[in-house]
């Protein structure tokens, strides 16, 4: 049976439309019935963003860091602090 993109809830069309229809039906299959929460982009990307942060720390660039990140320097100096108990 082929199914169109029309055949979808409306919610779901610009989902299909920018992944196919194949593979948002996948979605269904895995999650249908089901409530999903999506988190943000910002929130998937934090460790990458963390891990970034550290690897530029030079240990007297936090002003930098949290200008470059839009974070504060408090959150800056978290964020090197908690990667150096997991070492």
């Amino acid at each position: 049976m082929e199914l169109k993109i029309s055949d979808l809830p409306p919610q779901f069309e610009s989902i299909a439309s920018k992944i196919g229809i194949e593979k948002t039906t996948v979605l269904f299959e895995e999650f249908g019935g089901g409530m999903v929460y999506f988190p943000s982009k910002k929130m998937i990307y934090r460790e990458a963003r963390n891990r970034e942060i550290v690897a530029r720390f030079n240990g007297a660039n936090i002003n930098d860091l949290s200008n470059m990140y839009n974070l504060s320097n408090i959150h800056i100096r978290a964020i090197i602090r908690e990667s150096k108990k997991r070492k």
